[in-house]
């Protein structure tokens, strides 16, 4: 796969943790969290709010950032699909 959508319904607590956005924007990367921060340190030296949720799903390594700078939005960083566990 080279891109897609990905349609996921979140549980509450789940978008409780992700500010209730509507919708993400999917980047695959070699390391989640390290690119998150990077991403969400660029947003606040432009002016943004931009927080780092790690834990959103904790049994997958997806790292989030919940910015401001897009309503609605916020952006998630994860490895490619075949890093990621095979689901149980």
């Amino acid at each position: 796969m080279w891109d897609g959508t990905i349609v996921n319904y979140s549980s509450e607590e789940v978008s409780r943790k992700l500010g209730n956005a509507a919708a993400s924007i999917g980047l695959v990367v070699d390391d989640p969290a390290t690119s998150a921060n990077a991403a969400a340190d660029f947003l606040r030296s432009r002016g943004f709010k931009a927080e780092v949720v790690l834990d959103a799903e904790p049994e997958l390594p997806i790292a989030f950032v919940v910015t401001d700078a897009m309503a609605g939005t916020t952006l998630n960083f994860r490895k490619h699909v075949i890093h990621l566990p095979r689901p149980e």
